[in-house]
Formats: structure tokens, sequence, C-alpha cells
């Protein structure tokens, strides 16, 4: 049984993922291009060929796919394992929204289509 509060969304979505307050040293152009396998309103579960320590706070880019938007947003990895094959890593991450500028666009992502949110808010 899951203990999440939140509706997950298993989608592929291409990340970019840097260190919220200095470039990550394993990138040249400063970034790690990853993807996700689930995502919610409040995290997502990061596939990466880095590990990142437990409490690591990174910068995320995500192309959502399904609603074409950019999203930018702080997160906090909570957990990590090795993948399946044993080539990536997964990562917990529970985003540090700042509301409305990240959290919106992932209600709209994530539940939109089937409640019929407006897709603008003013």
């Amino acid at each position: 049984m899951e203990n999440r509060k939140d509706k997950r969304l298993g989608e592929l979505n291409d990340v970019l993922i840097k260190y919220a307050g200095q470039a990550l040293k394993a990138a040249p152009d400063g970034g790690i291009n990853a993807y996700t396998h689930d995502i919610s309103v409040t995290g997502a579960r990061i596939c990466t060929k880095l590990d990142f320590p437990i409490g690591y706070v990174i910068r995320i880019g995500i192309d959502l796919k399904r609603t074409h938007q950019s999203l930018s947003v702080d997160g906090e990895v909570i957990w990590i394992r090795k993948s399946k094959n044993g080539k990536h890593f997964d990562i917990g991450v529970k985003f540090l929204h700042i509301v409305p500028d990240t959290f919106l666009p992932l209600i709209k992502h994530i539940y939109g289509k089937q409640a019929g949110i407006p897709s603008s808010v003013s």
C-alpha cells in the first residue's frame, strides 16, 4: 500500500537538474539531463546518471509533455536507489514550491484534463 497523499501521474518528462546554489561539477554546462518516471504536485521520481545525497537541494527544469509547459522548481532529494539496470539512479524529490509559479501549472498538468480546471487563473 502506498503512503502518498497526492495523485501521481506516471509520465516520462525531460528534466535538466542543477544545484540550486551553483553549477554541478560533473556537467560541463552545469546541468544533468534526466527524466521523470512519475510526477505529482508535491514531487517526482527522477531517473539520473548521478546520485545525489539525501537532503541535497537541486533546481529542476521539467518539460511537461502533456500540457506543453516548462516548469522550473527547486526540490530536495528525500530518497535515492540504484535503478534496476544498475546504470542509473532513481531519486525521490520533494518540490519546494514558490506559489503560484510552480504549484498551479502542476495542478493543471495533473488534474486539468480530467477535472475541467481552467487553463488560466486570474
